[in-house]
C-alpha cells in the first residue's frame, strides 16, 4: 500500500476507567498548586467581602441547632433565605461544617474543577466522543480563564460546575426517559439555581430545551419536547424550598427595580473577544492607576476593576470549535448555532441592542444584572463545538490532515501578528488608539502591547503544535493524549495566573476599626450599634504592607468595613449592598450625605467609615454632632461616631402619615427620640412632643426573635430599629399585633400604658409550603420510580425456583 493511501480507521479502545478521575485530580492539583500546597486562601472580592460571612453564619446558625431565616447584618436585616445568592439550600453548604471560614470556602471550590472535568468529559463519553474530544472539552472548560476568574465568586462557580451535568443527564433522559432520569435532570438543575444563580438557572433551563428539540431522542421531538417541559417543571416544584420565600418578598427588595445601566455594568467588550484566542489582555492589579484606566476608559465597565481576569479558551478549542461551525448540517444544529450566538451577544450587554431589548420587553430579566456573567454559558458551548470538531476530523483522515496543514500557516499568521505588535504596536497604539475615551494611556498601552505579543506567541505556538499533531500523528490515543498536553499547557501558562491566593488572617484577625468599636462597647450591653462604609475610594499604601497588591488591598477593603465584613466581628452594617436589601432601606439611604449627616442615626447607626479622598465631602460630614473616632492615614480612612445614635428599641410618640413618600419627606425634621413617623393603619394618639414617654426595661435579640420588656406612660410606639419586612410579626403581652412601617423603613407596634413584653418573630414566607412541595414532589417521584422500576425488573416479586434437597 502506498503512502497516499486513505488511513484505515480502527475503533478506539475504551480508556480504563480510572484516567479521567485521575486526570481530574491531578490537573486540577497541578493547576491550583499555589493553593493547595499552602495555608493560603481564595480572597478576590467576593469571597471576602461576601461568601464567607454568609457562609459562616449559616454554619453557626445549622451548628447550633437552628436554620437561619434573618440576616440581621446587612441593611438593617434582610430574609437570609430569599437573598437566593446565600445558597441556603446548596448541598455544597454541608462543607462548612467540616471546614470552616475560608479554608472550607477554598476546598469547596478546588473541589469544583475535577467535578467540572469529570462532568464536561462524561457529557463527551455519552456523545459517543473518542478520549481525545472528550480530553479536549473537559480541559478546556474546567480550566478556561472564565471558570479560573471566578474563583472570587462562589456561588457562579458551584453554579458553571454543574452546567455540564444538566447536559449529560438530559441526553441519557433523552436516550432512554425513565421517571428517574427525569427526576435526575431536575435536580441537577435545581442545583444551579440553590447555587444562587437564577440567571443561569433560567439560561440553562433554555438550553436544556433547545437540546430537547435538536438531539436525537426516543420517540421523537415532540416527545422528547414535552418531557423536558416535564422536567423543568419538576425542577421548580424540587426548588420551591427557594423560589417561593424569594418571590414572597420580590415585591420588597430593591433589585428588582433596578435601572437597565445599573444592569449592564460589567458588559463584555468586544475587544475582550479576542482573549478567547490571545489570553488575558486587559487584566492587572485591581485598584492601581493602570488598570483603572484600562477598565473605565477604555473597556467602559464604569468599575475600577473586570469581572473576570480572563476570558481564554485557547486555540486549539477555538481551532476546533471553528470545525464544528463550518459542518453544521440540518436546522436542528443550525438552531443550537443561533442560540450560542444569541448568548454572545447578550453577554456583550450595552454594547449590542438585544440585552436592552430583552431587558425592556421580558420582565422577569429585569432582576438579573451583568451580561457578563453569561461567559459560562459561551464558554460551555464553545468547549462543546471544540469536542464535535475534534470528533469530525477523526472520522475524516484526509480532512484531518488538510486542517492539520491549514493550522500550520494559521500559526504561523498569529506569530506574523505578534511580531507587528512587538515591531510596531500595530494593536496597542494603532487599533486601540481610537477607541480610548479621551487621550490613551502610554502605560497601559504598553501593557497591553506586551500582553498582546505573549498571547500571539502562545496561540501561534499552540496552533503549529496542533497543527502536527493532526498532520503528522497517526495514532489516535497519540492524538488524544498530545491535544490534552497542549491544551492544559496552554490553559496553566495563559490562565494559571489568574487566581490569586493570600493569608488567611485576613479574614481572622479583627482591623483597627474593629478593635476600637469593640473598645468602645465593651461595657455596652445589648446589641451593638450599626457601623456604616460611605462609599469612595481609599489608597493603597506604600511600601506594601503585605507580599502582593491584591492582597494589600484586600487588607485595605478588610480595613474599611466594605460590605459584609463587620459581620466576621459580630458587628451589623447598616449599609445596604446584599440583593435582598429592602426597598424602604434602600430609599431612606437614597441621599448620601442627608444620611450620614441627618439620618442615620435615626436607625441605631452609631459608626461611619468615610474616604478621605475628597477632602471637602468629608470636612463637610464630619461636623457637629458627629467626631472622629480613630484614623488610618496610610490608607485614607477614618472612624467617624455619631453619639446621639438612637438605640435598637426605644418608646417614642406617633406621628401618623399616609405612606412611605410622606415618611420620608417627613424625616428631615422629625425630633428623635421624642417622635417617630408612623405610616398608621388606624389613627393612633399624638401626644404633645413634651408628654412623657415611657422606657425599655429589657430586650434580648436573637435573629428570628427579639423580645422586648416595656414600661409605657400612654400614647406611645414601640420603635424597633430594624428593617420592615414580610414574615416578621408582632405580640404584646401574646396578643397579636400590627406592625407598622415606622420612620420609612423600620418597625413599629403601638402599646398601651403599663408593662408590657412584646415579642418579634420572623418566619420565612413561603418556606413551610416550599419545604413541604420540594420534598413531597421527591418523595413521589422517588415512589413513582422504584415502583416502575419493580415492575420493569423481569422477575420481580416472584421467588427463584427453591433448591431440589441434597
Amino acid at each position: 500500500m502506498s503512502s497516499a493511501s486513505p488511513e484505515p480507521l480502527q475503533p478506539e479502545a475504551a480508556p480504563p476507567r480510572w484516567l479521567l478521575p485521575t486526570l481530574s485530580v491531578g490537573l486540577t492539583l497541578l493547576f491550583f498548586h499555589r493553593a493547595v500546597f499552602s495555608a493560603n486562601v481564595f480572597f478576590l472580592r467576593d469571597v471576602q467581602q461576601v461568601y464567607v460571612p454568609l457562609w459562616e453564619y449559616w454554619r453557626e446558625r445549622v451548628l447550633g441547632g437552628e436554620f437561619p431565616q434573618w440576616y440581621p447584618f446587612d441593611g438593617l436585616g434582610q430574609p437570609y433565605v430569599g437573598m437566593v445568592v446565600s445558597g441556603a439550600f446548596h448541598p455544597a453548604q454541608a462543607l462548612s461544617l467540616v471546614l470552616p471560614g475560608a479554608q472550607g470556602l477554598k476546598w469547596l471550590m478546588l473541589l469544583c474543577f475535577p467535578v467540572a472535568f469529570l462532568g464536561m468529559s462524561a457529557l463527551g463519553r455519552r456523545l459517543g466522543w473518542g478520549l481525545g474530544a472528550a480530553l479536549l472539552a473537559a480541559v478546556s472548560y474546567t480550566f478556561s480563564g472564565y471558570l479560573v476568574s471566578i474563583t472570587n465568586n462562589t456561588l457562579y462557580l458551584l453554579a458553571a460546575v454543574t452546567v455540564p451535568w444538566v447536559f449529560w443527564a438530559l441526553e441519557g433522559f433523552l436516550r432512554a426517559p425513565t421517571v428517574g432520569r427525569g427526576l435526575g435532570v431536575s435536580v441537577l438543575l435545581g442545583l444551579v439555581l440553590l447555587a444562587g444563580d437564577v440567571q443561569g438557572y433560567a439560561v440553562c433551563l433554555g438550553g436544556a430545551l433547545l437540546w430537547s428539540v435538536s438531539r436525537p431522542a426516543s420517540g421523537g421531538m415532540p416527545r422528547a419536547l414535552l418531557g423536558m417541559l416535564g422536567v423543568g417543571a419538576v425542577s421548580v416544584l424540587l426548588c420551591a424550598v427557594q423560589i417561593l420565600p424569594t418571590l414572597a418578598g420580590l415585591g420588597e427588595v430593591r433589585a428588582s427595580n433596578q435601572p437597565l445601566e445599573q444592569a449592564m455594568v460589567w458588559s463584555v467588550h468586544p475587544l475582550r473577544l479576542v482573549e478567547l484566542l490571545l489570553g488575558p489582555l486587559f487584566a492587572g492589579e485591581s485598584g492601581e492607576r493602570v488598570q483603572v484606566a484600562i477598565s473605565a476608559w477604555l473597556l467602559a465597565t464604569s468599575k475600577t476593576e473586570l469581572w473576570a481576569d480572563s476570558l481564554y479558551l485557547g486555540a486549539p478549542a477555538l481551532a476546533l470549535a471553528g470545525v464544528a461551525v463550518t459542518r453544521v448540517r440540518g436546522p436542528r444544529a443550525a438552531l443550537l448555532l443561533a442560540a450560542a450566538l444569541g448568548v454572545v451577544l447578550l453577554a456583550l450587554g450595552k454594547h449590542t441592542p438585544l440585552y436592552r431589548w430583552v431587558f425592556d420587553w421580558v420582565p422577569p430579566w429585569r432582576t438579573f444584572r451583568y451580561p457578563e456573567k453569561l461567559m459560562t454559558f459561551v464558554t460551555f458551548a464553545v468547549c462543546l463545538a471544540a469536542g464535535v470538531g475534534w470528533e469530525r476530523l477523526e472520522h475524516a483522515p484526509d480532512v484531518r490532515r488538510l486542517v492539520g496543514r491549514g493550522l500550520l500557516g494559521l500559526g504561523g499568521l498569529v506569530l506574523a501578528v505578534g511580531g507587528a505588535e512587538w515591531l510596531g504596536h500595530v494593536f496597542s497604539e494603532g487599533l486601540l488608539s481610537g477607541m480610548w475615551m479621551g487621550p490613551p494611556w502610554p502605560e497601559a498601552q504598553r501593557r497591553i502591547g506586551e500582553h498582546f505579543v505573549r498571547g500571539c506567541g502562545l496561540a501561534g505556538g499552540s496552533l503549529l503544535a496542533l497543527g502536527g499533531i493532526l498532520g503528522a500523528v497517526r495514532s489516535a490515543g497519540a492524538r488524544a493524549g498530545l491535544v490534552g498536553v497542549v491544551g492544559f499547557g496552554g490553559m496553566l501558562l495563559a490562565n494559571g495566573g489568574i487566581y490569586k491566593v493570600g493569608e488567611p488572617e485576613l479574614f481572622d484577625e479583627p482591623t483597627p476599626f474593629v478593635l476600637r468599636i469593640q473598645e468602645e462597647l465593651r461595657e455596652q450591653g445589648g446589641p451593638p450599634p450599626r457601623v456604616y462604609r460611605l462609599m469612595g475610594r481609599y489608597y493603597t499604601p506604600r511600601p506594601l504592607p503585605l507580599p502582593t497588591i491584591e492582597e494589600t488591598n484586600a487588607l485595605v477593603m478588610g480595613a474599611s468595613l466594605m460590605p459584609l465584613v463587620p459581620a466576621l466581628f459580630g458587628l451589623e452594617s447598616s449599609s445596604a449592598f446584599m440583593p435582598a436589601v429592602s426597598r424602604r432601606v434602600a430609599d431612606v439611604q437614597a441621599e448620601t450625605i442627608s444620611w450620614v449627616r441627618h439620618t442615620a442615626g435615626l436607625f441605631h447607626t452609631r459608626y461611619f467609615v468615610l474616604s478621605t479622598e475628597s477632602s471637602e465631602v468629608t470636612a463637610h460630614l464630619v461636623a457637629e454632632p458627629l467626631r472622629v473616632l480613630d484614623r488610618l492615614d496610610a490608607f485614607g480612612l477614618w472612624l467617624v461616631e455619631d453619639p446621639n445614635a438612637l438605640p435598637r428599641v426605644y418608646l417614642s410618640h406617633p406621628r401618623c402619615v399616609a405612606g412611605p413618600r410622606e415618611a420620608l419627606r417627613r424625616l428631615g425634621s422629625v425630633q428623635a427620640p421624642r417622635e417617630v413617623v408612623v405610616e398608621c393603619v388606624e389613627p393612633l394618639p399624638e401626644p404633645p412632643l413634651e408628654a412623657p414617654r415611657g422606657e425599655v426595661t429589657a430586650a434580648r435579640f436573637a435573629p428570628e426573635r427579639v423580645e422586648v420588656e416595656v414600661r409605657a406612660r400612654g400614647g406611645e410606639v414601640l420603635v424597633l430599629n430594624d428593617a420592615y419586612y414580610g414574615g416578621w410579626t408582632a405580640s404584646v403581652d401574646g396578643e397579636p399585633v400590627p406592625i407598622l412601617p415606622a420612620n420609612g423603613a423600620v418597625r413599629a407596634v403601638a402599646v398601651p400604658p403599663g408593662e408590657h413584653q412584646v415579642v418579634f418573630r420572623y418566619r420565612t414566607p413561603g418556606l413551610a409550603l416550599g419545604a413541604g412541595v420540594s420534598l413531597g414532589t421527591l418523595l413521589v417521584l422517588l415512589g413513582v420510580d422504584g415502583v416502575l422500576r419493580r415492575r420493569l425488573t423481569p422477575g420481580a416479586g416472584r421467588k427463584g425456583p427453591r433448591a431440589a434437597p441434597g
